[in-house]
């Protein structure tokens, strides 16, 4: 891939070691302080937003970025779905299924693909599955993909796995700030946990997911902006579900590689019109075409009547595509052709003939709109 070849070309250029750095910053440090060395508490230190990474330096003033951190890294903007995972009878991975919903996305306009991850039913899979499901991802697709590499409260056991999801071709780790630390635990806990990772984990580059489970932890706007001043971001699914302070993050990131995509469907044409990346959002396992539409069609200063309709669609059905997600998602995508197994590993009750009806009304609807709009909607029958 080009994006590849990019930054492995970028990855060479770098000419500062971290050891080089620290003694820099020991000078200045003497310097800053009639000739005696600063004493670094772990407080002063965040609080001069000073982070040293082996690939970058955060920093909030006073100071550039490495010049190795070029816009050249970012991401496709776009339709990123969060993929779903097809099992087998017995609920182990249905891999030819699997190539099947690669190519729906693909073929639907998706721009890059988020595996391993909450749709995935990440926290249902092993660490083995967790990284064979990506490595397939990303060799039987053309699209770039970002795949979760923190399981664990425990950093080390974080980097070691970041590591192994990074070895599968990806093109960014995703961090789940919610997983990184316990709830009870304030900002501080989260930037140490940050820091670590970002320490031990090269020029790797890195990715957040504001996931809901185990708790919901958003990420505001002040520790994004320490985020992204190191460079290593490149995908933030945001879910906060508040569209001006989604704008502000969009703001915060739009003179770096950091890309922000919204997790909020009602949302999404909002943020995209303020300068957001793209969209990563459950209803594009029902309907990812009129994602793709919206983000060719959606950006400009006045929304067409199309772009409206599109729109309308997504908001009214928000509540119908939200019943049973981890196995309706698999029932409509049957009515579009995918031939896939309508199962989970979460516990959740069967479809009942009210649901079915409910999602057969949905296919109608869109393949109704898909013609009004002149929007080719993918079907496999």
């Amino acid at each position: 891939m080009i994006f590849k070849r990019r930054y492995r070309k970028l990855q060479t250029q770098r000419t500062v070691t971290g050891l080089e750095r620290l003694v820099a910053w020991h000078k200045q440090d003497k310097a800053l302080n009639n000739n005696k060395p600063m004493n670094w508490t772990r407080r002063k230190f965040l609080n001069a937003g000073i982070m040293t990474t082996l690939g970058g330096v955060w920093l909030s003033s006073g100071f550039e970025k490495l010049s190795f951190f070029t816009t050249e890294n970012k991401l496709p903007g776009g339709f990123w779905p969060v993929m779903m995972t097809p099992y087998k009878e017995d609920l182990t991975i249905d891999y030819d299924g699997l190539k099947r919903l690669i190519r729906w996305y693909e073929d639907s306009g998706a721009t890059g693909l988020f595996a391993n991850c909450g749709s995935s039913e990440m926290y249902d899979l092993n660490n083995q599955e967790r990284i064979a499901l990506t490595k397939f991802v990303v060799e039987n697709s053309k699209l770039p993909v970002v795949s979760t590499g923190t399981f664990s409260d425990q950093i080390g056991e974080n980097i070691d796995f970041i590591k192994k999801i990074h070895a599968t071709g990806v093109q960014a780790v995703v961090l789940i700030p919610s997983v990184m630390v316990r709830k009870d635990e304030n900002n501080m806990a989260l930037l140490h946990s940050f820091e670590n990772i970002m320490k031990e984990t090269g020029d790797i580059p890195l990715g957040i997911y504001e996931c809901p489970s185990p708790y919901k932890r958003l990420i505001g706007p002040d520790i994004l902006d320490q985020l992204q001043k190191t460079g290593r971001f490149l995908y933030f699914k945001d879910t906060t579900c508040d569209a001006e302070l989604v704008a502000q993050k969009i703001a915060i990131a739009s003179n770096s590689d950091l890309g922000i995509y919204n997790a909020h469907s009602p949302d999404v044409l909002h943020s995209i019109r303020h300068g957001g990346a793209g969209m990563s959002c459950i209803a594009g396992n029902f309907y990812p075409e009129l994602f793709s539409y919206l983000w060719r069609n959606g950006r400009h200063k006045e929304a067409s009547a199309s772009v409206k309709k599109v729109n309308d669609f997504i908001l009214s059905n928000k509540s119908v595509i939200g019943k049973k997600y981890a196995i309706g998602a698999k029932y409509f995508m049957n009515l579009r052709g995918l031939d896939l197994r309508v199962n989970s590993r979460k516990n959740v009750s069967a479809l009942d003939d009210g649901d079915k009806a409910r999602l057969d009304t949905l296919w109608k609807g869109l393949t109704a709109l898909g013609k009004e709009v002149d929007i080719d909607i993918v079907n496999y029958n």
